[in-house]
Protein backbone atom coordinates (compact mmCIF):
# COMPACT_ATOMS: atom_id res chain seq x y z
CA UNK A 1 0.00 0.00 0.00
CA UNK A 2 2.48 2.30 0.75
CA UNK A 3 4.63 1.84 -2.68
CA UNK A 4 1.11 2.66 -4.18
CA UNK A 5 0.25 5.33 -2.30
CA UNK A 6 3.58 6.65 -3.58
CA UNK A 7 3.90 9.67 -1.27
CA UNK A 8 7.71 9.78 0.19
CA UNK A 9 10.06 11.56 1.76
CA UNK A 10 13.15 10.18 -0.13
CA UNK A 11 16.46 11.65 -1.37
CA UNK A 12 17.01 11.23 -5.17
CA UNK A 13 19.49 8.32 -4.51
CA UNK A 14 16.98 6.36 -2.06
CA UNK A 15 14.56 6.45 -5.36
CA UNK A 16 16.79 5.18 -7.93
CA UNK A 17 18.32 2.27 -5.32
CA UNK A 18 14.55 1.46 -4.14
CA UNK A 19 12.56 2.33 -7.60
CA UNK A 20 13.36 -0.98 -9.47
CA UNK A 21 12.68 -3.67 -6.08
CA UNK A 22 9.10 -1.80 -5.91
CA UNK A 23 8.60 -2.08 -9.65
CA UNK A 24 9.78 -5.75 -9.74
CA UNK A 25 7.24 -6.42 -6.55
CA UNK A 26 4.23 -4.30 -7.84
CA UNK A 27 4.63 -6.16 -11.80
CA UNK A 28 4.69 -9.67 -9.58
CA UNK A 29 8.60 -10.22 -10.63
CA UNK A 30 10.53 -12.54 -7.99
CA UNK A 31 12.08 -10.51 -5.40
CA UNK A 32 15.11 -11.80 -3.06
CA UNK A 33 15.05 -9.67 -0.12
CA UNK A 34 17.38 -10.58 3.15
CA UNK A 35 16.18 -10.40 6.17
CA UNK A 36 17.03 -7.66 8.64
CA UNK A 37 20.20 -8.83 11.00
CA UNK A 38 20.61 -6.03 12.99
CA UNK A 39 19.15 -5.46 16.69
CA UNK A 40 16.92 -2.98 16.59
CA UNK A 41 17.69 -1.73 20.19
CA UNK A 42 21.07 -2.28 22.12
CA UNK A 43 21.80 -1.91 25.42
CA UNK A 44 25.08 -0.02 27.25
CA UNK A 45 25.66 0.07 30.89
CA UNK A 46 26.85 2.67 32.46
CA UNK A 47 31.00 1.46 32.14
CA UNK A 48 29.48 1.17 28.09
CA UNK A 49 29.88 -2.72 28.91
CA UNK A 50 27.12 -3.78 25.99
CA UNK A 51 24.28 -5.88 28.02
CA UNK A 52 23.08 -9.06 26.27
CA UNK A 53 19.78 -9.52 26.11
CA UNK A 54 18.08 -13.08 26.75
CA UNK A 55 17.32 -16.18 24.84
CA UNK A 56 13.96 -14.48 24.20
CA UNK A 57 15.80 -11.01 22.95
CA UNK A 58 14.82 -8.74 25.64
CA UNK A 59 16.75 -7.24 28.76
CA UNK A 60 15.15 -8.62 32.02
CA UNK A 61 17.92 -6.79 34.05
CA UNK A 62 19.13 -3.13 32.88
CA UNK A 63 21.59 -1.46 35.20
CA UNK A 64 21.01 2.26 36.22
CA UNK A 65 22.34 4.50 34.38
CA UNK A 66 22.52 2.30 30.59
CA UNK A 67 22.17 4.01 27.38
CA UNK A 68 19.51 2.45 24.73
CA UNK A 69 20.87 3.06 21.05
CA UNK A 70 18.41 2.19 19.06
CA UNK A 71 18.52 1.57 15.10
CA UNK A 72 16.48 3.17 12.02
CA UNK A 73 18.92 2.35 9.36
CA UNK A 74 16.99 2.00 5.25
CA UNK A 75 14.62 3.06 3.63
CA UNK A 76 11.87 3.75 6.52
CA UNK A 77 8.05 2.69 6.06
CA UNK A 78 5.12 3.02 8.39
CA UNK A 79 4.79 -0.64 9.44
CA UNK A 80 7.88 -3.03 9.37
CA UNK A 81 7.55 -6.70 7.87
CA UNK A 82 9.13 -9.47 6.81
CA UNK A 83 12.37 -7.55 5.68
CA UNK A 84 12.44 -4.74 7.60
CA UNK A 85 11.72 -2.35 10.73
CA UNK A 86 8.80 0.27 10.16
CA UNK A 87 8.20 3.43 12.05
CA UNK A 88 5.88 1.11 14.61
CA UNK A 89 8.85 -1.12 15.45
CA UNK A 90 11.17 1.74 16.31
CA UNK A 91 8.98 3.91 18.13
CA UNK A 92 7.99 0.86 20.44
CA UNK A 93 11.70 0.60 21.24
CA UNK A 94 11.84 4.20 21.95
CA UNK A 95 8.90 4.23 23.55
CA UNK A 96 10.31 0.85 26.04
CA UNK A 97 13.44 3.02 26.65
CA UNK A 98 12.10 6.12 27.32
CA UNK A 99 9.88 4.37 30.07
CA UNK A 100 12.86 2.02 31.70
CA UNK A 101 13.94 4.33 34.61
CA UNK A 102 17.22 2.29 34.51
CA UNK A 103 17.84 3.89 30.66
CA UNK A 104 19.34 7.31 31.11
CA UNK A 105 19.34 8.59 27.65
CA UNK A 106 18.80 7.27 24.25
CA UNK A 107 20.65 7.42 21.06
CA UNK A 108 18.81 7.49 17.85
CA UNK A 109 21.51 5.76 15.52
CA UNK A 110 20.25 6.99 11.98
CA UNK A 111 21.54 6.16 8.54
CA UNK A 112 18.88 6.27 5.67
CA UNK A 113 17.59 8.25 2.65
CA UNK A 114 13.84 8.90 3.42
CA UNK A 115 11.23 6.72 3.28
CA UNK A 116 7.30 7.21 2.99
CA UNK A 117 5.63 10.14 4.13
CA UNK A 118 3.14 7.98 6.55
CA UNK A 119 6.30 6.26 8.75
CA UNK A 120 6.40 10.26 10.53
CA UNK A 121 3.24 10.02 12.27
CA UNK A 122 4.46 7.71 14.74
CA UNK A 123 7.12 9.62 15.14
CA UNK A 124 5.77 12.51 16.13
CA UNK A 125 2.81 11.32 18.30
CA UNK A 126 5.81 10.50 20.58
CA UNK A 127 7.39 13.60 20.90
CA UNK A 128 5.15 14.28 23.59
CA UNK A 129 6.10 11.36 26.35
CA UNK A 130 9.78 12.04 26.16
CA UNK A 131 11.34 12.39 29.20
CA UNK A 132 14.94 11.94 29.03
CA UNK A 133 17.41 12.83 26.61
CA UNK A 134 17.78 11.65 22.73
CA UNK A 135 20.55 12.32 21.13
CA UNK A 136 20.60 11.61 17.25
CA UNK A 137 23.89 9.86 15.61
CA UNK A 138 23.68 10.51 12.16
CA UNK A 139 25.72 8.72 9.05
CA UNK A 140 22.84 9.50 6.18
CA UNK A 141 20.14 11.69 7.36
CA UNK A 142 17.89 12.61 4.61
CA UNK A 143 14.13 14.08 3.91
CA UNK A 144 12.41 11.23 6.38
CA UNK A 145 15.14 10.84 8.92
CA UNK A 146 15.93 14.21 8.67
CA UNK A 147 12.20 15.23 9.92
CA UNK A 148 12.29 12.42 12.33
CA UNK A 149 16.01 13.76 13.65
CA UNK A 150 14.56 17.52 14.16
CA UNK A 151 11.17 16.76 15.77
CA UNK A 152 12.74 13.62 18.26
CA UNK A 153 16.23 14.21 19.19
CA UNK A 154 17.81 16.88 21.46
CA UNK A 155 21.06 17.07 19.97
CA UNK A 156 22.41 16.17 16.78
CA UNK A 157 25.58 14.28 16.12
CA UNK A 158 26.85 13.63 12.83
CA UNK A 159 29.37 10.40 13.08
CA UNK A 160 32.20 12.15 10.86
CA UNK A 161 33.14 14.77 8.60
CA UNK A 162 33.44 12.11 5.29
CA UNK A 163 30.47 9.96 4.97
CA UNK A 164 27.41 11.53 6.64
CA UNK A 165 25.09 13.50 4.01
CA UNK A 166 22.41 15.68 5.41
CA UNK A 167 18.79 17.47 4.35
CA UNK A 168 17.47 17.04 1.24
CA UNK A 169 14.23 18.68 2.69
CA UNK A 170 11.26 18.23 0.15
CA UNK A 171 8.87 15.97 -0.85
CA UNK A 172 8.20 13.63 -3.78
CA UNK A 173 4.97 12.19 -5.38
CA UNK A 174 5.67 9.26 -7.31
CA UNK A 175 3.81 6.06 -9.69
CA UNK A 176 3.45 4.18 -11.73
CA UNK A 177 1.04 4.49 -15.15
CA UNK A 178 0.87 0.47 -15.97
CA UNK A 179 -2.80 1.13 -17.67
CA UNK A 180 -1.45 0.15 -21.17
CA UNK A 181 0.94 -2.87 -19.73
CA UNK A 182 -2.31 -4.48 -18.14
CA UNK A 183 -4.29 -3.70 -21.25
CA UNK A 184 -1.76 -5.54 -23.63
CA UNK A 185 -2.39 -8.64 -20.52
CA UNK A 186 -5.87 -8.28 -21.73
CA UNK A 187 -7.44 -6.33 -18.87
CA UNK A 188 -9.79 -3.21 -19.43
CA UNK A 189 -10.18 -0.67 -16.71
CA UNK A 190 -12.94 1.03 -16.20
CA UNK A 191 -13.58 4.02 -13.37
CA UNK A 192 -17.05 4.72 -12.83
CA UNK A 193 -17.98 7.75 -10.55
CA UNK A 194 -21.15 9.52 -9.50
CA UNK A 195 -22.26 13.00 -9.53
CA UNK A 196 -21.65 13.57 -6.28
CA UNK A 197 -17.83 12.25 -6.51
CA UNK A 198 -16.75 14.68 -9.35
CA UNK A 199 -13.94 15.21 -7.36
CA UNK A 200 -12.65 12.08 -6.34
CA UNK A 201 -9.16 11.07 -7.72
CA UNK A 202 -9.28 14.26 -9.81
CA UNK A 203 -5.27 15.03 -8.84
CA UNK A 204 -4.61 11.94 -10.09
CA UNK A 205 -6.70 11.96 -13.23
CA UNK A 206 -4.82 15.26 -14.01
CA UNK A 207 -1.32 13.92 -13.01
CA UNK A 208 -1.70 11.16 -15.53
CA UNK A 209 -2.47 13.59 -18.44
CA UNK A 210 1.10 15.17 -17.10
CA UNK A 211 -0.80 18.15 -15.44
CA UNK A 212 0.74 18.04 -12.29
CA UNK A 213 -0.29 21.39 -10.53
CA UNK A 214 -3.25 19.89 -8.80
CA UNK A 215 -0.94 17.28 -7.24
CA UNK A 216 1.82 19.46 -5.79
CA UNK A 217 -1.09 22.53 -4.51
CA UNK A 218 -2.81 19.85 -3.14
CA UNK A 219 -0.90 17.32 -1.91
CA UNK A 220 2.81 17.58 -2.18
CA UNK A 221 3.21 21.59 -0.99
CA UNK A 222 0.91 21.34 2.74
CA UNK A 223 3.17 18.46 3.62
CA UNK A 224 6.49 20.11 2.04
CA UNK A 225 5.47 23.19 4.22
CA UNK A 226 5.05 21.19 7.34
CA UNK A 227 8.28 19.78 7.15
CA UNK A 228 10.01 23.21 6.91
CA UNK A 229 8.26 23.92 10.43
CA UNK A 230 9.32 20.90 11.98
CA UNK A 231 13.04 21.45 10.42
CA UNK A 232 12.79 25.40 12.01
CA UNK A 233 11.29 24.07 15.58
CA UNK A 234 13.91 21.58 15.71
CA UNK A 235 16.56 23.21 14.42
CA UNK A 236 16.83 26.53 16.74
CA UNK A 237 19.63 27.97 15.29
CA UNK A 238 19.34 27.16 11.54
CA UNK A 239 20.51 29.25 8.94
CA UNK A 240 18.51 29.48 5.76
CA UNK A 241 20.78 29.10 3.17
CA UNK A 242 19.82 28.54 0.08
CA UNK A 243 18.77 24.76 -0.28
CA UNK A 244 18.73 24.34 3.59
CA UNK A 245 14.63 23.56 3.60
CA UNK A 246 14.24 23.17 -0.45
CA UNK A 247 15.98 19.59 -0.81
CA UNK A 248 19.59 20.00 -0.91
CA UNK A 249 21.85 17.38 0.81
CA UNK A 250 25.06 18.54 2.51
CA UNK A 251 27.74 17.01 4.26
CA UNK A 252 28.59 17.50 7.84
CA UNK A 253 31.21 20.35 7.92
CA UNK A 254 28.31 22.49 6.10
CA UNK A 255 24.98 20.67 7.59
CA UNK A 256 27.05 21.94 11.25
CA UNK A 257 27.75 25.49 9.34
CA UNK A 258 23.89 26.08 8.77
CA UNK A 259 22.55 24.96 12.25
CA UNK A 260 21.03 21.41 10.58
CA UNK A 261 23.24 19.46 13.61
CA UNK A 262 24.62 20.58 16.36
CA UNK A 263 28.53 18.54 16.10
CA UNK A 264 30.26 16.35 14.66
CA UNK A 265 31.87 13.59 16.49
CA UNK A 266 30.92 10.08 17.72
CA UNK A 267 29.00 7.73 20.50
CA UNK A 268 32.36 9.48 22.86
CA UNK A 269 30.92 12.89 22.05
CA UNK A 270 27.34 11.37 22.08
CA UNK A 271 28.11 10.18 26.09
CA UNK A 272 29.70 13.48 27.23
CA UNK A 273 26.40 15.66 26.00
CA UNK A 274 23.78 13.52 28.26
CA UNK A 275 24.51 15.46 31.56
CA UNK A 276 24.12 19.01 29.18
CA UNK A 277 21.18 18.23 27.66
CA UNK A 278 19.91 16.62 30.87
CA UNK A 279 20.94 19.64 32.80
CA UNK A 280 19.47 21.45 29.64
CA UNK A 281 16.10 20.46 29.00
CA UNK A 282 15.08 17.85 31.62
CA UNK A 283 15.74 18.66 35.17
CA UNK A 284 12.89 20.05 36.87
Amino acid sequence: MEMVRGEWLMSFNGLYVYAPIAYNILSGKEVTIQNNTHRLMNIFGPKGEKILPDENGTFPAIPKNSIAVINMIGAAIKYGDWCSYGADDIVEALVAANNNDNISAIFLDIDGPGGSTSAIGPFLDFVSQKRKPIIGLVDQCCSLHFWVLCAVCDYKIAKNNVSPMIGSVGVVATFVDNKEYLEKLGYKIHEIYPKESEHKNEVFHLALEGKYDAIKDEMLSPIAKKFQDAVRQGCPNLIEEKGVLTGKVFFAEDAKKYGMIDSIGGYDLAKKMVPVVQEMRYQK
